[in-house]
């Protein structure tokens, strides 16, 4: 199934068949080099949390999903078949704060949109790209310490956020376009999540 832009859907990280964080996107393209997806500030979702409602970065512990609210504009953007996106952020008055790397399982279609994993390890990159800086080191060795990751997959992690990281600042396809200039159209709204998203 292909998406239109404008459409509404869910995308959520999955970790062992359990929902870890659930978020309503709006599509902005669908097509068989790359999807890109948007989270408009101020976007209803889901978020880990332990069972004493506690904040949760690494699943290593049963979990329930608590309520938030997104914070800033992010553009998310997937090559098809990559262990990562790039999402551009923005501040609510469209300043765009950086380019940032997350390193993941590659983006697959779900029945209600699109299903992931978060791997960690994060890379932030200057809005002007002349600068960029490794994030969550510590959170990816935690997930080796407690088995949630083998070092040899660790290891993939740090390769694939180098890789993804040249691959940005070169411009290469989907980077190429001026995605800095961007903008949503403005009858898309705001994303809910919908009574069954689970």
């Amino acid at each position: 199934m292909t998406y239109k832009p404008g459409e509404h859907v869910i995308l959520r990280e999955v970790w062992q068949g359990q929902v870890w964080a659930v978020r309503p996107c709006i599509v902005v393209h669908d097509g068989p080099q790359y999807r890109a997806l948007f989270i408009p500030s101020g976007t209803p979702w889901k978020r880990p949390r332990t069972l004493d409602d506690r904040m949760l970065r690494v699943p290593d512990q049963p979990w329930m999903l608590g309520d938030a609210a997104w914070q800033n504009h992010a553009l998310h953007i997937c090559p098809n078949g990559e262990a990562y996106s790039v999402l551009l952020i923005w501040s609510e008055e469209w300043q765009l704060y950086c380019w940032y790397i997350n390193v993941e399982e590659p983006v697959r279609p779900s029945p209600f949109g699109f299903d992931y994993m978060d791997w960690a390890l994060d890379v932030v990159v200057a809005a002007d790209m002349s600068e960029w800086r490794l994030k969550d080191e510590d959170e990816l060795q935690e997930f080796v310490d407690k088995g949630l990751l083998s070092a040899m997959q660790a290891d993939h992690v740090r390769e694939t956020a180098r890789c993804a990281t040249e691959r940005l600042l070169a411009r290469q396809p989907p980077f190429d376009e001026r995605w800095e200039d961007w903008r949503p159209d403005p009858r898309w709204g705001i994303p809910q999540l919908p009574e069954r998203w689970e």
